[in-house]
């Protein structure tokens, strides 16, 4: 198209240049015509002329014939440059189309290279992290907890699944002293799996500083265990530390504290020791009552002497007796009469006479006296202190029981021996339970009312009493007696008040005694206000009304806290974690207020509760492994188990299935509520049923609220085992305990209110007795079903006092018959008769005082016979 173009231009330029060379040509003619008309008429040669005209002519058209070709082929070659030109530019238009078309396929073949690799990267990166989390998962679902729960050790696994549970009623506290200051739970948790003992038989409940810069720790285990180890262990040396183990019978999370076993087995034994008195006559009263007040309580000879102005006995009347004289007693028998006239300036002096008798003595008398009561038990050790300046001796008997040194009392209270002058014994022993509790003084002050009508309860004082003894900042509780239902009840009433009422919520700030919240609680209620930071729980102490107003004021107080800032500065490798999935989860769950992120400060503000706090303490966890994070929280097209819609912030559970996190959040919170255990998960239409791992929940629930979960998980366990567990019989005990085989009889203890339970028949405890025979003897209704039972089965020998409805047998004789209870019966007819009318009424009714009917032979089992009879009268004596 270019070419033929340029060709027509062509053309038209050669028609416009001869159309112009005509015109000129014909110009000229016209010209020249003119002129050779005017030569003609003169008369010149015009044939000449027309020739030179003409040869001009030709030589212009020539002239200009030749331009035009000459024009023409220049106009060609141009056009011939152009279309070289063009073409060129054509070809180098498509090497460099070729060229970028090659590079284009050069960078298409490279993309999908890159991209591949990106996605096999993407794909190593996704199976690391489903290896790792399938790993995690494993390990997490593997994991076992133990805890404490109301006096009972429980092992837990996945889903809060309780595994195994070692009652109150089995279990023991090994107490381990002498650890090394940076010894480990791990290392402590050895010793015990050293010895064979499974890791799930024992928890180690606490390991604590003391004075000494040692440690001592508390293992919870079963009884047979605890034995073994506290016997085993004990003296074993642990990194050039000697260590002590001790088994104390009871166990009990909270509450109060056993005195050491050996110290209430110590019978303390007084007397004052031989000594000296002396009379000192002074001029008069005055002077005398002067040296009363110098002398008294001074140190003389090792003895602080006793000084009192001397008087008459009563009744009596002494020749020698001088009023304006002073007596002094507690002196060492050793003194002599120049002794005391320096000490106390008298020439006049007298020495009273004395009962001679001696420590020694004394010492051998108790020995002897031991012996002759014959203690089941030997005695362990007998000291003396005989050095003390206020003249008494002191022996402490330790024996191996209480109940010898009770006997060794016994024998000793209120009389008197001549081996200590004609004097008593001051004796001291323990109750053989006692127990005792410290609590904060502000507590005590709050509950006064209570502990004084808990005291004013107790009707007898020497079975159980409860004494308060008050120090600076704290009292000390003792409930101490000798009758282990009476003292174990009152135990109970004590650990319960001393515990305090819960409170619901939690709030770091509130944990501390000294803020002015917790000052402002007591000074408006009267309650006091504590914090349990183990368990990160609210408690109040007090009266009923003072403890309504302290929740009223505790509640606004966490709404206000709930609604207060707190910021901190991100990491710099947790601003990404938080900025995809961190801060959009915290305002999904706890709304679009509940935080703030300030970019170019990375610092991050959150309005909100103790709940938010640990939901974003965990974010802050997460945040610290954001690559693998990222993996396992990339968009998702999967549906939640719990709201089915499409996932929103995915939380991935070890068995694969996906959550919102504010659902499955939800789903841990309101566990509370439910009695559905273990908890497992929902996928697959609530078909999948794997067990959530521990270490999920905790991730979820603040401590307090997991606490409070597991509460209700072992109380669930308990209540769907009826036929394994039983609550202690007690009120207000939360002890349990296992049943055992009804044809098993076992006695049991509580370890908390001391009350005895068969595990059988889950009655009082009946030593010796069937389950049956207690329960026929404790049921009056069931006792009489059986003794008519048996007296129908007699023939006749044995029937009923009209009277007194007690069992009466006839073996030989005649038909009077008389009972316990006064009665003088027939045997006939069973009428009742005085004892001078009955042989009158015998032989006046029946024609003689024996009867016509022979006594059968008797086949009944006589050690039958006599339990029944036996049974018969103790019921009688007790109704």
């Amino acid at each position: 198209m270019g070419l033929t173009f340029a060709g027509s231009q062509s053309t038209h330029s050669q028609e416009n240049q001869a159309w112009i060379s005509s015109a000129s040509y014909a110009g000229k003619a016209v010209e020249l015509n003119t002129g050779l008309g005017s030569q003609i008429a003169t008369g010149t040669s015009i044939a000449a002329e027309l020739r030179r005209v003409q040869d001009e002519v030709r030589g212009i058209m020539e002239e200009e014939a030749r331009k035009a070709k000459l024009e023409e082929d220049q106009a060609i070659w141009l056009e011939l440059e152009r279309v070289r030109q063009e073409t060129r530019r054509a070809l180098e238009e498509q090497e460099i189309t070729r060229k970028l078309r090659i590079e284009q396929d050069t960078r298409r073949s490279e993309s999908r290279a890159t991209r591949r690799i990106q996605e096999e990267h993407q794909a190593a990166c996704a199976a690391e992290w489903k290896a790792l989390m399938a790993e995690s998962a494993r390990e997490e679902a593997g994991k076992i907890f133990q805890c404490v729960v109301l006096g009972s050790l429980v092992t837990l696994g996945a889903g809060l699944d309780i595994r195994e549970v070692i009652t109150g009623f089995e279990s023991c506290t090994v107490h381990i002293k002498g650890l090394p200051g940076n010894a480990t739970k791990g290392e402590v948790c050895a010793l015990f799996i050293q010895q064979g003992v499974d890791a799930g038989r024992f928890y180690l409940s606490s390991m604590k500083k003391t004075p000494a810069g040692k440690q001592e720790a508390e293992v919870v285990t079963d009884i047979d265990s605890g034995k073994i180890l506290s016997a085993g262990l004990d003296g074993t040396e642990f990194r050039d530390e000697v260590l002590s183990f001790g088994m104390i019978a009871e166990n009990k999370s909270e509450g109060m504290m056993s005195n050491a076993a050996r110290s209430v087995t110590v019978l303390t034994i007084s007397f004052r020791s031989p000594s000296a008195q002396y009379v000192a006559d002074f001029p008069d009263m005055a002077a005398a009552e002067c040296k009363v007040g110098e002398l008294t309580g001074k140190i003389f000879c090792g003895r602080k002497v006793q000084v009192e102005m001397n008087t008459l006995p009563p009744g009596r009347i002494l020749s020698m007796f001088r009023p304006n004289s002073i007596k002094i007693r507690n002196l060492s028998p050793t003194v002599t009469d120049g002794d005391i006239i320096q000490f106390t300036g008298s020439s006049s002096v007298r020495r009273l006479k004395e009962i001679p008798y001696s420590t020694a003595g004394a010492r051998s008398f108790l020995l002897e006296h031991m012996e002759n009561i014959k203690l089941s038990s030997t005695l362990e050790n007998l000291t003396f202190d005989s050095d003390r300046t206020d003249g008494i001796v002191s022996a402490e008997a330790r024996f191996a029981s209480w109940e010898d040194a009770h006997r060794l009392h016994e024998s000793l209270a209120g009389k008197t021996f001549s081996c200590i002058g004609n004097s008593r014994f001051w004796l001291r022993l323990p109750s053989s339970l006692q127990y005792t509790i410290i609590i904060p003084s502000a507590q005590y002050h709050a509950q006064r009312a209570q502990w004084t009508s808990l005291v004013a309860s107790l009707i007898d004082k020497k079975t159980c009493n409860l004494t308060f003894h008050e120090h600076d900042k704290f009292v000390r509780i003792r409930v101490s007696g000798s009758d282990k239902r009476a003292t174990g009840a009152l135990k109970v009433k004590v650990e319960n008040l001393a515990s305090g009422e819960k409170v619901a919520g939690w709030h770091r700030s509130l944990g501390f005694s000294g803020t002015a919240f917790v000052h402002s609680v007591f000074a408006e209620s009267g309650a006091y206000l504590r914090a349990d930071w183990r368990r990160q729980a609210l408690k109040v102490y007090g009266g009923p009304a003072a403890v309504e107003q302290a929740r009223e004021m505790i509640k606004a107080e966490l709404e206000r806290l709930a609604s207060k800032e707190w910021s901190t500065v991100l990491k710099k490798g947790s601003v990404g974690f938080f900025l995809r999935r961190g801060i959009p989860e915290l305002k999904e769950t706890f709304g679009e207020d509940s935080v703030r992120f300030d970019i170019a400060s990375r610092r991050i503000t959150i309005i909100g509760g103790d709940e938010l706090r640990h939901a974003f303490d965990r974010l802050i966890q997460e945040s610290f492994n954001s690559i693998l994070t990222s993996q396992a929280h990339s968009s998702t097209n999967e549906t939640c188990p719990i709201c089915y819609d499409d996932v929103s912030i995915p939380f991935h559970l070890g068995c694969g299935h996906t959550y919102c996190t504010a659902c499955l959040r939800h789903f841990l919170v309101s566990a509370v509520d439910s009695t559905n255990f273990p908890l497992t998960c929902m996928g697959d239409e609530a078909k999948c049923g794997v067990p959530i791992a521990i270490p999920t929940i905790q991730k979820f629930l603040p401590l307090a609220s997991f606490n409070r979960l597991l509460e209700v998980v072992f109380a669930t366990h308990v209540a769907t085992h009826p036929q394994d567990f039983k609550y202690c019989k007690t009120p207000d005990c939360n002890q349990i305990y296992r049943s055992t085989n009804p044809t098993v009889v076992r006695a049991l203890q509580c370890p908390s209110c001391f009350s005895t339970v068969c595990a059988s028949c889950h009655e009082d405890a009946h030593q010796g007795l069937s389950c049956a025979e207690y329960k026929a003897r404790s049921d009056p209704a069931e006792q009489e079903r059986l003794n008519d039972e048996w007296i129908a089965k007699q023939g006749g020998c044995v029937k009923r006092c009209p009277e007194c409805r007690v069992p009466i047998e006839k073996v030989d004789g005649c038909n009077h018959m008389s009972c316990k209870c006064g009665a003088h019966i027939c045997w006939r007819c069973m009428g009742i008769f005085a004892s001078d009318k009955i042989y009158d009424h015998m032989q006046e009714a029946h024609g003689g005082i024996h009867g016509a009917d022979a006594i059968p032979e008797l086949h009944a089992d006589v050690a039958e016979q006599a339990e029944l009879l036996r049974q018969a009268e103790r019921l009688r004596e007790e109704h």
